[in-house]
């Protein structure tokens, strides 16, 4: 019995820490535009050309993410073209700290057990409750075009809504 009460206390620690870390104002950069800006709520052009605009949206992207990333988060953290005013399906996601990956032309290809979630995001204000898949698999590009599929941490679904033009609030 002391066990069980152990785990529930474990749980409970650790969604109050959840809660706190997320409840934490972070500064957000001038350069993420914010709702109502139309490049939020209208679905992005699909990548053909693989050139020197996708690679430089690819940096902005690293560079805006390097700004509000925190050492030793293990919450996930992305961001999407839209976010900085670009109309292109082309998200980038924390892998690490400070190491960050681009995805041109996301995709979800399979997911499983849609659950309730509590999110944030930069251009809007608040947490919001959403649904989201536990476990997903994405198909997308990288930046020379070259194509890829493997399993997906959770944020990738926020800023695969971000190109399709749906809100956190949208939920």
């Amino acid at each position: 019995m002391k066990s069980r009460y152990k785990i529930i206390i474990g749980i409970v620690v650790l969604v109050a820490l959840y809660i706190g870390y997320v409840a934490i104002p972070r500064p957000v950069p001038d350069k993420i535009v914010q709702l109502p800006n139309a490049h939020l709520i209208e679905k992005s052009e699909v990548v053909t050309v693989f050139d020197d605009e996708v690679k430089q949206i690819s940096n902005e992207l690293h560079e805006v993410l390097k700004e509000v990333d925190i050492y030793g988060s293990v919450f996930g953290l992305g961001m999407a073209a839209p976010q900085l005013g670009y109309n292109q399906r082309i998200i980038a996601i924390k892998e690490s700290y400070g190491n960050y990956k681009t995805m041109v032309n996301p995709e979800i290809i399979a997911k499983k057990w849609h659950l309730p979630w509590l999110e944030g995001c930069f251009s809007l204000d608040g947490m919001h409750f959403t649904k989201r898949y536990f476990w997903t698999k994405v198909r997308y590009q990288d930046i020379d075009g070259n194509y890829h599929e493997e399993k997906a941490p959770k944020i990738v679904q926020q800023e695969i809504d971000h190109i399709n033009g749906i809100l956190i609030t949208d939920y």
